[in-house]
């Protein structure tokens, strides 16, 4: 049953991007609308979510193996994007979400993974910050890719299509270090939470991950930094983004990667 209800959601993400990519080559896309991907996409999230809850909770804990990890990171960015769409212009970014999140869904059915958590309220808490963390800077990370896109366009005078879709520059300007520093925040509280509440936060099969989410906190905070003394904005914000995001994803799933993968541990 979860394999065919995350399929559905397969087709459901992958029909609302191209809906996204055709509407947006006709007229810009204002906040809530077009309605039809946007209530396809809202389908696609409950089939998504459907598939995916049975996989992760399980009698023995929750089950984070890489595929359902991936999954679960991707739904919670998707749906973070599908809310703000409804009062902001912002649905366009969709067509560069929800492709990687129907990947992340068949990843998830593929996933032969065992790894299991007991968790406390405390633990959860920990888990409920890295994720609102990793979506909002993964969300920044997509929009600040598209405005570099944006911003070449602009120059090279190809105001059309895709380009003539987005809102202004400032507007996703602005969008984006709200969401940065969104992301920042519950970054940091993740790692205050797992100071407090996890036991050996450096434990070996810990280490790795955690030295790697402060280091990508210290890249955020040099980035708000530079953006609210120095006004840091355009290409340096976008280097400052994705190198953050990089490690980030290194933290989160560099070593699931390893262990799961590559030397097929658990």
């Amino acid at each position: 049953m979860s394999i065919a209800i995350g399929l559905l959601a397969v087709a459901l993400y992958l029909v609302t991007a191209g809906y996204l990519v055709v509407t947006a080559r006709r007229q810009p896309l204002t906040p809530g609308q077009p309605r039809v991907p946007l209530g396809l996409w809202g389908l696609a999230l409950l089939a998504h979510l459907g598939a995916l809850l049975p996989m992760v909770l399980t009698d023995a804990g929750l089950n984070l193996c890489l595929g359902n990890a991936l999954s679960a990171s991707l739904w919670l960015v998707a749906a973070l994007l599908w809310l703000t769409s409804w009062r902001h212009p912002l649905a366009i970014l969709g067509v560069v979400i929800l492709p990687l999140t129907a990947l992340a869904v068949l990843t998830a059915l593929l996933c032969d993974g065992d790894t299991r958590y007991a968790t406390s309220a405390g633990i959860d808490l920990h888990i409920l910050f890295s994720a609102l963390g990793w979506a909002f800077l993964a969300l920044s990370t997509a929009q600040a890719a598209v405005m570099a896109a944006q911003h070449r366009a602009l120059h090279n005078h190809h105001a059309s299509g895709f380009v003539r879709a987005l809102p202004p520059l400032f507007s996703m300007e602005v969008w984006l270090f709200r969401m940065i520093f969104i992301g920042w925040l519950f970054l940091g509280l993740s790692l205050l939470s797992g100071l407090v509440f996890v036991d050996n936060l450096f434990a070996q099969h810990l280490v790795h991950k955690t030295t790697l989410s402060i280091l990508a906190w210290l890249i955020f905070s040099t980035l708000l930094v530079g953006r609210w003394r120095l006004g840091w904005r355009g290409t340096r914000a976008l280097a400052w983004t994705t190198g953050g995001f990089v490690v980030l994803v290194l933290a989160y799933f560099g070593s699931k990667l390893v262990l799961e993968v590559i030397l097929g541990r658990v």
